[in-house]
């Protein structure tokens, strides 16, 4: 098994291009589960992932413009659409089942 050595950026910038052999080596490669990494189901890794495997139906929906900026903002800053944002917000607030209450 080849050992790890820790590199700076730098040092990784300027490492030679890989060799076809290499190459070829990469694409062949199996996943090998250990007891630090153990092969995981489609359903567990659902949890990692939810927005890309779960179905979407697309809405039109009336929100505030404060609400549009808001996650705009954070799309800017994150590089995620705000579409998705809004997404992941919604999927948080499901699955810490969170309510909304009227005074």
């Amino acid at each position: 098994m080849a050992s790890v050595s820790k590199m700076t950026l730098d040092e990784l910038k300027n490492l030679p291009p890989l060799t076809e052999e290499e190459k070829q080596t990469i694409r062949n490669a199996k996943p090998t589960p250990s007891e630090d990494c153990p092969a995981m189901t489609p359903e567990e890794l659902k949890q990692f992932k939810p927005w890309y495997l779960k179905e979407k139906k697309p809405v039109t929906i009336n929100l505030d413009t404060r609400i549009l900026d808001y996650f705009k903002g954070l799309a800017s800053e994150t590089g995620i659409s705000y579409q998705n944002l809004i997404n992941l917000y919604l999927i948080q607030c499901v699955s810490e089942k969170k309510r909304v209450y009227f005074s």
